[in-house]
């Protein structure tokens, strides 16, 4: 986040620096001053989209972790049920053994 601030600080006084030349009749230095401000610009534009899309990749993530989880407790919770069931058919066995 410092990055971002710091950039467009500089992005601010940039265009401060453009607007200054102008008002003094002095263009030469403009079209320079004018490409930093376009490359901090397109610098700018771009991480914002690597940030979106790294969050949204992460929310991609947590949404199949999420669904695995459940299912995987859901299996659990079949064996649980299954071993249940055969443990107290073991023991109606073993009883009726006896």
């Amino acid at each position: 986040m410092d990055t971002l601030k710091s950039d467009l600080d500089l992005l601010e006084n940039l265009s401060k620096k453009i607007s200054d030349l102008i008002y003094n009749n002095e263009y030469s230095e403009i079209p320079e001053i004018d490409n930093q401000r376009q490359s901090l610009i397109k610098k700018i534009k771009e991480s914002e989209t690597h940030k979106r899309l790294i969050k949204q990749r992460v929310g991609e993530l947590i949404e199949k972790n999420v669904a695995i989880v459940r299912a995987t407790e859901k299996k659990l919770h079949r064996l649980k049920k299954n071993q249940s069931k055969f443990n107290n058919r073991f023991k109606a066995y073993a009883f009726n053994k006896k």
